[in-house]
């Protein structure tokens, strides 16, 4: 008796699932009308070997370092802070046109948004423990060990 599953019924099942599994993929690797690989490389180094020309009217020329972007900084203060020395540094912060976004009072630290060239003078005070620019922190999924 011959094999079941060699059987024509089969066999046609089977081609046509080959058959929808490869089409659809042919299709998208077409070649539109019009488009050589070729011309097209020689095109795109073309692009890349123009000359040097002055910016048009009306463009954004870079900006100086003098005007530079403000970032979220963290200020920690070192351990035995006393309370008046972490309002006194606020103060300070302060008058230096430094914006306190948050303030943390139980590690004794703040979150200020500053321009980077503030930070330097900063990182000198010896009441800093520690300056970090904010970023996002992730946490990892518990795994069952």
């Amino acid at each position: 008796m011959a094999n079941p599953r060699l059987s024509a019924p089969f066999l046609v099942f089977l081609l046509i699932a080959i058959l929808g599994l490869v089409l659809p993929d042919l299709a998208s690797a077409t070649i539109s009308p019009g488009t050589d690989p070729v011309s097209d490389q020689t095109q795109a180094s073309s692009l890349t070997k123009r000359e040097p020309h002055p910016s048009p009217k009306g463009s954004k020329q870079s900006v100086p370092v003098t005007n530079q972007e403000k970032s979220v900084y963290i200020i920690t203060l070192k351990d035995g802070t006393t309370d008046e020395e972490f309002q006194a540094y606020k103060q300070y912060l302060i008058s230096r046109g430094i914006e306190i976004k948050y303030e943390y009072n139980i590690i004794k630290g703040f979150a200020v948004s500053t321009k980077p060239s503030e930070i330097q003078p900063l990182e000198n005070d010896p009441l800093v423990k520690s300056i970090e620019k904010d970023q996002e922190v992730h946490t990892l999924p518990k795994s069952d060990l």
